[in-house]
């Protein structure tokens, strides 16, 4: 048995690296992604408040730490962090991340100056004009499929208030993103919600999901968990919601 315990004792430091064997998960999220995440909304946004109510059903007590979205999700990937959120699936993250379930389902629309009259056909075509998409943002399947194509090559500001300014100011046609994000980034540039309007109709969804690295040991039992306690919240009654009879 002596001969096991230095192996045993690698595995132990090794796995409380990553927290496993730690009462404490540690999560990471960012800042500036409203209504979904940021450490100065209630509950640290939407996204932030599903996530510690799946873990806390799950008997977890997560420490959360909000830093910039590129730092936290290096840190994650070299084990500092046991997960970070929330982000859109893409093929680059999805070979070294597992994806939870879907935590918000977002349908995204086109934006554009008032009076563009390719707005009604909602940039049938996407690679027509100047799309204006954030620098890390991933676009909805249409988009993502062109930019790979390389039949689109959008504009990539730090911010979505960024493109929002460079529409107004005529160095952008239009940009695609969720209704909630589109007038954050307008309240943030002090304009009013009319001051772009909005595609008659969706022009695909894009989902928000939890991410644990592959390589972190349990990593896929953690998003069996995670997942299983998401889904008994989403059947759970909301006490919020009025009877419908």
């Amino acid at each position: 048995m002596s001969c096991c315990r230095p192996v045993l004792a690698c595995c132990v430091i090794a796995l409380a690296a990553w927290g496993v064997c730690a009462a404490e998960l540690s999560l990471v999220s960012g800042n500036g992604y409203p209504p979904f995440a940021d450490s100065a909304l209630p509950n640290g946004g939407i996204a932030t408040e599903r996530v510690l109510a799946a873990f806390r059903a799950m008997g977890e007590s997560p420490k959360l730490t909000w830093l910039p979205w590129v730092r936290g999700y290096q840190l994650t990937l070299a084990g500092e962090f046991d997960a970070t959120f929330p982000y859109i699936p893409t093929p680059e993250r999805e070979a070294v991340f597992y994806y939870s379930a879907p935590l918000l389902r977002l349908p995204h629309y086109v934006f554009a100056r008032p009076g563009d009259a390719r707005l009604a056909s909602n940039f049938k075509d996407l690679s027509v004009g100047r799309l204006c998409l954030p620098f890390g943002w991933a676009g909805v399947p249409a988009v993502q499929r062109r930019i790979a194509q390389g039949r689109l090559v959008p504009d990539r500001p730090e911010t979505l208030a960024n493109c929002v300014r460079m529409i107004l100011l005529d160095r952008a046609d239009y940009l695609i993103a969720p209704p909630e994000l589109e007038a954050a980034a307008l309240a943030e540039v002090g304009l009013a919600a009319d001051a772009l309007t909005r595609g008659p109709s969706s022009v695909g969804d894009l989902t928000l999901h939890l991410l644990v690295p592959r390589k972190r040991p349990g990593a896929a039992e953690l998003i069996r968990r995670f997942d299983k306690a998401l889904a008994t919240l989403d059947k759970a009654p909301r006490a919020d919601k009025a009877p419908t009879h």
